[in-house]
């Protein structure tokens, strides 16, 4: 008995655009996240840290066939310091000047604003008809 296939064309006509359309939704997606991740990394900073908001910002990567990203960096001198926090520092003559502890902005908010993404990702293809399975 023959097989009759309806609607083949249709078919192999959406599998040959489907990476081009998710491309494009995923692009939307990243920088939705990217710029998320940039407001709630800058409102997190303390206020007298005028310097740390101003240059905390989005580089959208250059959309290369089937790959997007962006960059959210802080370009601020500042930036590791605050993050990471200094040792106790002391004068030739012992006297104290004291340490700063971390701030912990930048990497957690950066954490969740990935794990978010991946969720959004993942729901775009399951949309989409894939299977997904696992988390990261």
């Amino acid at each position: 008995m023959p097989v009759v296939w309806s609607g083949l064309r249709e078919l192999m006509e959406e599998i040959r655009t489907l990476p081009e359309t998710l491309t494009g939704e995923a692009a939307h997606l990243v920088d939705g996240a990217a710029n998320a991740a940039k407001v709630d990394i800058a409102a997190a900073y303390p206020w007298r840290t005028g310097d740390l908001r101003k240059k905390t910002t989005v580089v959208p990567l250059a959309k290369k066939g089937l790959i997007v990203g962006a960059v959210v960096k802080n370009t601020s001198k500042l930036a590791t310091i605050f993050e990471n926090g200094t040792q106790a520092r002391h004068t030739e003559l012992g006297a104290a000047r004291g340490s700063m502890p971390p701030g912990h902005v930048f990497v957690p908010r950066i954490v969740k604003a990935r794990r978010a993404l991946l969720q959004q990702l993942k729901a775009m293809v399951t949309r989409h008809g894939a299977v997904v399975s696992g988390d990261a």
